[in-house]
C-alpha cells in the first residue's frame, strides 16, 4: 500500500468535535448572541413557552431590553420556537460549546477510486489532475478531473499538491517543515571554523589546456564573525587543497581554532586529516564536528557561497548558476571552442573574489547590529598561536624504522643514531613541497630528530604534489579509456553471431589428396652423375697451393 494511502486512512474525522478553542471568531460571536437569548429565557418564571411568547411580543413591540435586541439583530432574525428549544437543550448539555454553529454541510461523496487516485497522483513523476483522471477511466473507474482536483485540494498539506511524495522528502523538509533556529552570539571569534568546498558557477579557462572548466573553491569561515579566514582554488575537492586552506588560515591569523564544523567529503574525512595519531586534527588537538549528510542548512558557509555567486559569479559571461541564460552560456562556450572568444582566466576571477571579500568583511554582521564582520573579528579574537615554529610541515604519517632508516612515499630517509630506534614506530612530519628532510616524533608527540633524504629515484616525481597530480591524471585517463571501450561495445555490430559461418567453420576438413597411389621407392634413380670418390687432376692442379710443409718423426 502506498504511504499516502496509509496516511489518508489514518486521518481523523473533522468537524464533529468543535470546541470554543478551535472555533472561529465568527462562530464565537454567534454563540455568544445565542447564549444571551437562552440565559434570558431559562431565567424567566412561568416556563419556557411563556418566556418565549413574552420575548416575541416585546421584540415586535420594541419594548425588549437592549441586550436582547442587539443579540437578535446580530443573528439576523428572531429564531423560531423549535430553534430556541434546541438551543436551550444544547446549552444545558454542553454549555456555550453547544451553541457554536457546527454546520456539517453536505457529506463528501466517497468514490471508489480514492485510494487509486492517491497512488497515481503521488507518484514521483508528478502527474496532473487530468492525467490522473484519464488513467482512472482507463482502469475502469468513472472520474472527472475536477473531482480529482477537489479531492486532492481538500486533503492536508502533506497529501496535497506539494506533498513529499511528489517533490521529494528532502526538499519538502527544507521548504515546508519547521526547523531549529540557532544563534551564534555565544561563539567567540576564532573558536569555531566552518569549512566546505564549492564548485564555481563560472566556466574559466584552464591554466594548462585553455579549455573551459569549473574550479573548486575550498573556504573556511569563522562562525563567530563570519569572516573568511582561509581559502584555496583547485581543480577538484582534494586533501591537499583542504590542508593548504587550513594551514594558510592558521598561519596568516596566528590562531588555532578549538573546533571545526566540516562536511563529510573526501577532502575533510581522510587518513591525512582525521587519523587519531598522525592526522591534522589530532596534531593541533582540534575537535571536529561532521555535518549530517544532505542537511546543508546547518552550514553557515553555504549562505556565503550563495552570496558570493550573486556578487562575483554573475559578473562573468560564462556564469552557469541559478537564473542563468543557458542559450547564452552555450553560445559563449561554442565561440570559445572555435577560438572566437577568450574565456575568463583564473587570475581575473581571483581579482574579483578578493575585491568581493574586502566588501564582504566590511559589511554589517548579520546578528550583531552596528558592527561589521571585520570589527567583530578584530575586537573579539583571542589568538591561540600554533606551537610549531616552522608551520610549513603539517602532514604526518607513521613510519617503521628498519636498519637505521625508513621509507615514506617511495623515498628513503635516514639520520644519525636512527638505528637506536630499529623496530619501533615513529611519526614523520613532512613538507608537501620539499622532500629533502622530515621531522621525527615519538607517538606521544615528543620531537626526536631531523631525517634527511637518502635515496632519490628519478622514476618518482620530485614533488609530492606533482606525484599526486600524476596519479590523478592516470586515473582520469583510465576512466576515459573505460568509457571509450563501453561506447565501442555498445555501438559495435560484430558481436552478432553468424550461425552459417560458425557451421561452416565447424564442418570437417576435406582431405588434401583425394586419391592415393602406391609408390615404389626402388623406381627412383639416386645414382650421382659423377662418383664422389673420383678426383679430376686438372682441377686439382688449377687450385692454389694451400698445404703447409709438415715434418713427422719416424
Amino acid at each position: 500500500m502506498h504511504p499516502a494511502v496509509q496516511k489518508f486512512n489514518q486521518l481523523p474525522s473533522i468537524g464533529n468535535d468543535l470546541t470554543w478553542q478551535n472555533a472561529s471568531e465568527t462562530a464565537r460571536k454567534k454563540a455568544q448572541c445565542k447564549a444571551v437569548l437562552v440565559r434570558h429565557l431559562l431565567t424567566q418564571e412561568g416556563g419556557l413557552p411563556n418566556a418565549f411568547a413574552n420575548l416575541v411580543a416585546e421584540y415586535r413591540g420594541n419594548t425588549a431590553i437592549n441586550s436582547l435586541t442587539s443579540a437578535i439583530d446580530s443573528l439576523g432574525r428572531l429564531p423560531g420556537r423549535a430553534t430556541v428549544y434546541n438551543w436551550c437543550n444544547a446549552y444545558k448539555e454542553n454549555g456555550i460549546n453547544g451553541l457554536l454553529p457546527n454546520h456539517k454541510g453536505k457529506a463528501q461523496t466517497q468514490y471508489s477510486w480514492l485510494s487509486r487516485c492517491l497512488e497515481l497522483y503521488h507518484s514521483p513523476n508528478s502527474p496532473s489532475f487530468a492525467q490522473v483522471a484519464d488513467q482512472l477511466n482507463k482502469e475502469g473507474y468513472k472520474a472527472e478531473h475536477h473531482q480529482v482536483r477537489r479531492f486532492i485540494n481538500g486533503l492536508p498539506h502533506e497529501l496535497g499538491p506539494q506533498s513529499p511524495y511528489r517533490m521529494g522528502a528532502k526538499l519538502y523538509r527544507e521548504k515546508h517543515k519547521d526547523h531549529l533556529l540557532r544563534s551564534t552570539e555565544n561563539i567567540k571569534p576564532g573558536v569555531l571554523y566552518n569549512g566546505d568546498g564549492h564548485t564555481l558557477d563560472v566556466y574559466l579557462a584552464h591554466p594548462k589546456t585553455g579549455k573551459p572548466y569549473r574550479a573548486e573553491l575550498t573556504a573556511f569561515q569563522d562562525v563567530g564573525s563570519r569572516c573568511i579566514v582561509g581559502w584555496e582554488l583547485g581543480y577538484a575537492e582534494s586533501t591537499l587543497d583542504t590542508l593548504s586552506a587550513i594551514s594558510r588560515a592558521i598561519k596568516v591569523h596566528n590562531n588555532v581554532p578549538a573546533m571545526f564544523y566540516l562536511d563529510n567529503g573526501s577532502g575533510y574525512k581522510n587518513k591525512l586529516m582525521n587519523d587519531d595519531t598522525t592526522g591534522f586534527y589530532a596534531q593541533f588537538e582540534i575537535d571536529v564536528i561532521f555535518a549530517i549528510p544532505g542537511n546543508a542548512r546547518v552550514k553557515w558557509i553555504e549562505r556565503f557561497f550563495l552570496h558570493m555567486e550573486d556578487r562575483v559569479g554573475k559578473r562573468f559571461s560564462t556564469y552557469c548558476g541559478r537564473d542563468h541564460d543557458d542559450r547564452h552560456k552555450q553560445l559563449i562556450l561554442k565561440e570559445a571552442k572555435q577560438g572566437k572568444r577568450d574565456l575568463p582566466t583564473v587570475d581575473e576571477w581571483i581579482d574579483e573574489f578578493k575585491s568581493f571579500l574586502n566588501d564582504y568583511h566590511n559589511s554589517e554582521h548579520p546578528e550583531i547590529k552596528g558592527k561589521t564582520r571585520q570589527q567583530v573579528w578584530d575586537e573579539g579574537i583571542e589568538r591561540v598561536p600554533p606551537v610549531e615554529d616552522d608551520f610549513v610541515m603539517l602532514p604526518r604519517e607513521k613510519v617503521n624504522i628498519r636498519r637505521g632508516r625508513f621509507r615514506l612515499h617511495q623515498r628513503d630517509y635516514s639520520a644519525d643514531y636512527l638505528h637506536q630506534f630499529n623496530g619501533q614506530e615513529l611519526i614523520a612530519a613532512y613538507d608537501l613541497h620539499d622532500d629533502s628532510y622530515t621531522k621525527l616524533y615519538k607517538l606521544n608527540g615528543e620531537f626526536l630528530m631531523f631525517a634527511n633524504l637518502k635515496i632519490k629515484s628519478h622514476a618518482v616525481p620530485t614533488s609530492r604534489i606533482e606525484q599526486a597530480e600524476s596519479k590523478r591524471r592516470i586515473g582520469r585517463l583510465k576512466r576515459l579509456d573505460t568509457k571509450r571501450r563501453e561506447v565501442e561495445a555498445q555501438e559495435t555490430n560484430t558481436r552478432i553471431i553468424d550461425i552459417k559461418a560458425v557451421e561452416e567453420l565447424a564442418a570437417p576438413v576435406a582431405p588434401a589428396i583425394a586419391h592415393q597411389t602406391e609408390v615404389n621407392v626402388f623406381e627412383f634413380d639416386v645414382t650421382p652423375t659423377k662418383p664422389q670418390h673420383e678426383i679430376d687432376l686438372d682441377e686439382l692442379l688449377e687450385q692454389p697451393i694451400t698445404r703447409k710443409e709438415q715434418s713427422y718423426e719416424l
